[in-house]
């Protein structure tokens, strides 16, 4: 048997992970006869609390909430995106006296990691999609912790979760270039396993069906650079191989219009006087590309914050039920986009 958890003390006093987490900061919002009751549970059981060296207006010591950030098996912290969202969300976490704790999700392995399973968590936050299906984020559910998504959500059970409105950004990115003149907007799918990517999909066929633009099914690519290190370069190859090529891109990655950017090069055309090409994130790097990347993009800061907060008001019961946040997008024109006049037939 290993170390007793705020799991065990709120089964052995009969309540919630909540009335602990009160009880062990010295926070009101719990009565004199369940104070009493937790303190029972924690002498019998040898609970020991972590510290965090902060003190209670009473004196005494104050105990750390800490917060598992499980992730996918991904370099998280390079990808350009979620390196900002969490840098957000830590500094967020800080301020509100939470510590974050890292945990990699595999589904291959029949184990959860330990974070979930051994620690004295106040809850998880789970970020990323792909591989983080939903048997999967209901196996952590199953679990009773509080449970967060970011950039993911749950096709089968309400959860909260914080995205950005993927939906709605693709359909200004397609928009822009309808604006411009363009009507052979191809798009590069991503990988079918991301949830997000389905809504980009849907906001690029509904940008065309609102301006009256019959969909090809030809200027649709899906997928094919799975463990390739240029997303985005195979798909714009086989879109430049075909007998009337589209004038202009939409990539629902900016990773992937970076690969479409050197495929158009290396075909030897040009970006925007032969193809016009939109991304997706709005990274760093796509203010840097050649010619500049024009994305669609969220402010990232703002999504890791935002996620924080929920999480702290999931830990204080201070919600009235599951809820889906959408972090409104906007449209960042650069010089990889001009009028279907400047593109070449």
């Amino acid at each position: 048997m290993g170390a007793p958890t705020m799991k065990d003390v709120a089964a052995a006093a009969g309540v919630s992970l909540a009335a602990v987490s009160l009880y062990l900061n010295d926070r009101a919002g719990i009565s004199q006869a369940t104070r009493e009751r937790i303190a029972a549970a924690i002498q019998n059981l040898g609970y020991q609390p972590r510290a965090n060296g902060r003190k209670t207006k009473s004196g005494q010591q104050a105990i750390a909430h800490y917060i598992g950030l499980l992730t996918e098996k991904l370099p998280i912290y390079s990808d350009h995106f979620y390196a900002d969202v969490i840098h957000a969300m830590q500094a967020e976490a800080d301020r509100l006296g939470y510590s974050l704790v890292l945990g990699t999700l595999d589904p291959s392995q029949s184990a959860l990691p330990r974070v979930v399973t051994e620690q004295n968590m106040s809850g998880h936050i789970v970020i990323g999609g792909g591989d983080i299906t939903d048997e999967l984020i209901a196996r952590l559910a199953a679990g009773g912790a509080r449970l967060l998504l970011v950039d993911n959500q749950s096709w089968s059970q309400e959860l909260d979760s914080v995205m950005v409105d993927n939906q709605r950004g693709a359909y200004l990115a397609t928009q822009h270039l309808l604006d411009l003149g363009h009507r052979r907007i191809a798009i590069i799918c991503g990988p079918r396993k991301y949830k997000t990517l389905h809504s980009r999909y849907h906001g690029y066929l509904a940008a065309l069906h609102d301006a009256g633009v019959l969909i090809d099914d030809r200027l649709v690519q899906s997928s094919i650079s799975m463990g390739q290190s240029r997303k985005g370069y195979l798909e714009m190859q086989k879109l430049l191989a075909l007998t009337e090529r589209p004038t202009a891109v939409f990539a629902v990655s900016d990773r992937a219009a970076f690969g479409a950017l050197d495929a158009i090069r290396d075909a030897g055309l040009r970006v925007p006087d032969d193809i016009s090409l939109v991304g997706f994130d709005n990274v760093n790097s796509a203010a840097h590309t050649y010619p500049p990347l024009t994305s669609v993009g969220a402010d990232r800061q703002a999504m890791g914050a935002v996620a924080m907060h929920r999480m702290h008001d999931l830990v204080r019961g201070a919600t009235n039920g599951p809820i889906q946040i959408a972090v409104y997008m906007h449209l960042v024109v650069r010089q990889s986009t001009a009028p279907l006049a400047r593109a070449a037939p």
